[in-house]
């Protein structure tokens, strides 16, 4: 070889020169034999989505590289990690973009261009601290039977979120909010929160809310519910262990001194309701009713009509009689009982055993007692078919 360089610098001195200035490699570096190729490159990550801290794997799939390509990592353009098809880290951030450049193997001289960059993957990265609740009341320092919304809000927390409101440490609601109208002084409420799709799935408490409820007069009605006679009157009183603001008695049509605390109602010939309204001295309403049914002594039909038409089929002792019945029973033109009870609710339908009985006169019998002490009544009807 030197004597071939020697020779030839001598004989042919400027080639001799340029040949001195030829990099050897290139010498001996091979054509592309065949068609040029496009090197590729596609990264993929075990997950997009995470928390943070989380360890993430990245892959790169490259194609027409050559055996001995190149990678780098990078993340925002920063190149990191080492030379391989797998990137393992821990520290990304949301938003973070990871991308990776892929030198082709110089050897192989076929593709073009050397180098390719990945598209980038976009990261999504969740905060791991613990989700947060915090519940806020409607209202407080309420009058009874107030209406009390609750709402939660939540921070640092994932999509999927369930909830579990407690009053007095019992489960009483799932809802994101909670809603109730019976409370009493000092009950406790909060809610229990649990992100089940977030960095950290272990129940979380939110603030305790103690109710104030505010104290009202006691108010007792007398007489109670209570059964009259036809006709009468009532006189309705009610009595108050504190003090009111105002108070009335409704409906005030119906009775004398509605404006008082003991009126006496109309005479009263049907069912009917009397309403106390009073407001206390804290703007609380309370209300309470009285509720008066009408008694009849017995005045039973003289006929009836078992035809099955709905309308007068069975001959019974009419509704609200005032009887604490003992026996009622129904005799044929013979003596012959054919029904009995000791239900005043029921009354015979005409049949025995299922068969229809005839038309003719019957006698009924009734036994029991009311306000006046006890009562034998005793008179004929007609089955008219």
């Amino acid at each position: 070889m030197r004597i071939f360089r020697y020779a030839t610098l001598f004989k042919y001195p400027l080639f001799a020169i340029a040949l001195a200035c030829i990099p050897c490699y290139s010498l001996f570096s091979q054509p592309c034999n065949g068609p040029t190729v496009k090197p590729t490159i596609n990264i993929s990550a075990n997950a997009t989505t995470v928390c943070s801290g989380s360890l993430i794997t990245f892959i790169a799939t490259a194609t027409n590289c050559g055996a001995s390509p190149t990678y780098q990592w990078k993340i925002n353009g920063i190149s990191t990690g080492a030379n391989k098809d797998t990137f393992v880290t821990a520290s990304v951030n949301n938003g973070d973009v990871v991308s990776c450049l892929l030198t082709v193997d110089p050897a192989f001289v076929c593709a073009s261009p050397a180098k390719v960059s990945s598209y980038g993957i976009v990261m999504t990265v969740s905060p791991s601290q613990a989700p947060t609740i915090t519940i806020a009341a409607s209202a407080n320092d309420i009058c009874p039977g107030s209406s009390v919304t609750f709402n939660s809000k939540t921070e640092s927390t994932g999509a999927n979120l369930s909830f579990q409101w407690k009053l007095n440490g019992k489960n009483v609601s799932s809802k994101p909010a909670f809603v109730t109208n019976a409370l009493v002084n000092g009950d406790e409420v909060y809610c229990m929160l649990v992100d089940s799709g977030g960095c950290s799935t272990t129940p979380v408490p939110s603030n305790k809310i103690t109710i104030s409820v505010k104290d009202i007069p006691s108010i007792v009605l007398t007489p109670t519910d209570t059964t009259v006679e036809a006709g009468s009157s009532v006189r309705l009183n009610a009595a108050v262990s504190g003090n009111l603001q105002s108070y009335n008695w409704q409906p005030s049509s119906g009775l004398t001194g509605a404006g008082s605390l003991s009126p006496i109602t109309l005479p009263v010939f049907s069912p009917a309701v009397y309403y106390f309204d009073a407001v206390t001295t804290d703007g609380c309403s309370i209300n309470k009713k009285v509720s008066v049914s009408v008694f009849r002594n017995i005045v039973m039909p003289d006929a009836f009509t078992p035809n099955g038409d709905g309308f007068n089929d069975v001959f019974r002792i009419p509704p609200r009689t005032n009887l604490a019945l003992t026996e009622f029973s129904i005799f044929d033109r013979n003596g012959y009982r054919v029904f009995t009870t000791a239900d005043i609710s029921k009354g015979w339908d005409g049949t025995i055993n299922g068969i229809p009985q005839n038309t003719g006169w019957y006698i009924y019998v009734v036994m029991g007692k009311n306000s006046t002490g006890k009562i034998i009544s005793k008179g004929s009807f007609v089955l008219v078919r």
